[in-house]
């Protein structure tokens, strides 16, 4: 697969093949310490408009938002692909730019304490995927970890907790080809998850830094036919998966703790009306599982929360003041604390 641009990437989200592959993994996983109150936390959201500008936006944890999205200026040029992770009150951005052939992506970080941004720097990093990069970020005792592809081998990169990059990319597998990929903590663990030649397949990473065998998510987590989308969120010990189904509406499903799952089952609160999206992405915001997608139709931003009980809130749409297009090419949720 040559190096994809954000046209071929959106259109291999809302076009991919039926078929679905998901991780043997681990175990059972160490269970997360306990929770913040969802008040105690703020999700932030990068939204990458048709026109490669990175706008910014916050919704706080006793659910008001920011009045309007922001620039993040970076005078770099047009971004292609974006991934972000909080780490206490900051927000780390990595960035790679189209055509931006011969150089790793780009990271920087939002100030939590007074919400000035860095300037953005290339990754110093050897042997790993350059130019018009796909991305994907979580964080982990204070390290970043990273996956990239732009050739049908996902990467990884850490990002250490003084700042420093470590030296090298660690390729973790070949694909013949990726459409979409995700990555969340769950635990003291991380959860890859990647959409290939219209399957999607699971791996795990352990504290040591091991790789579990891949597997087929549909095997474990049932058929929903063709899949276009996918996205990652961990809660406790558990990760939670949400697919983009034959229909275009939003599945969801759970693998607990013990290794077991519990089948894709349709997010209800997502209808035919307000649930064709893409773009999607989710996050653990203080205990819950925060999510949004771009819809298919108008390109508004929809988001819901999912509480610890299961239940959901109403669909909402996501003000667009500030953003002179509308969000095609990433959507991007992460946390940080207050």
């Amino acid at each position: 697969m040559t190096s994809l641009n954000r046209r071929q990437f959106t259109r291999s989200l809302l076009a991919v093949p039926a078929a679905a592959l998901v991780g043997t993994g681990l175990g059972a996983l160490s269970p997360a310490a306990a929770s913040a109150a969802p008040a105690d936390w703020n999700a932030q959201f990068l939204a990458l408009q048709l026109n490669g500008e990175l706008m910014h936006q916050t919704r706080a944890g006793d659910g008001s938002w920011q009045p309007r999205w922001t620039e993040v200026a970076d005078g770099t040029g047009t971004i292609a692909f974006v991934a972000a992770a909080g780490i206490g009150k900051d927000l780390h951005v990595v960035v790679s730019m189209d055509r931006d052939a011969g150089r790793n992506p780009r990271h920087c970080f939002r100030n939590g304490a007074d919400g000035s941004w860095t300037a953005f720097s290339e990754i110093p990093m050897e042997g790993g995927p350059m130019g018009t990069t796909s991305l994907a970020m979580t964080a982990l005792n204070r390290q970043l970890h990273l996956i990239a592809t732009n050739n049908g081998t996902v990467h990884h990169a850490v990002r250490n907790g003084d700042g420093s990059w470590q030296s090298s990319w660690t390729p973790i597998r070949v694909f013949e080809s990726v459409s979409d990929f995700a990555i969340t903590r769950v635990g003291t663990t991380l959860h890859v998850a990647v959409l290939s030649e219209g399957k999607l397949f699971h791996s795990i990473r352990a504290a040591d830094g091991t790789w579990s065998s891949w597997g087929a998510v549909k095997r474990a987590a049932g058929d929903i036919g063709d899949i276009g989308a996918v996205a990652l969120a961990g809660v406790g010990a558990a990760l939670h998966l949400f697919a983009v189904d034959g229909s275009g509406l939003l599945q969801h499903a759970v693998r607990r703790e013990d290794g077991s799952w519990r089948p894709f089952k349709r997010v209800a609160v997502f209808t035919e009306a307000n649930g064709t999206l893409f773009n999607l992405t989710a996050a653990n915001v203080g205990g819950v599982v925060q999510f949004a997608g771009v819809h298919l139709g108008d390109r508004s931003i929809k988001h819901a929360i999912r509480s610890a009980d299961g239940s959901w809130s109403p669909v909402g749409t996501v003000r667009p003041t500030g953003l002179t297009e509308w969000p095609q090419y990433g959507l991007v949720l992460a946390p940080t604390a207050l």
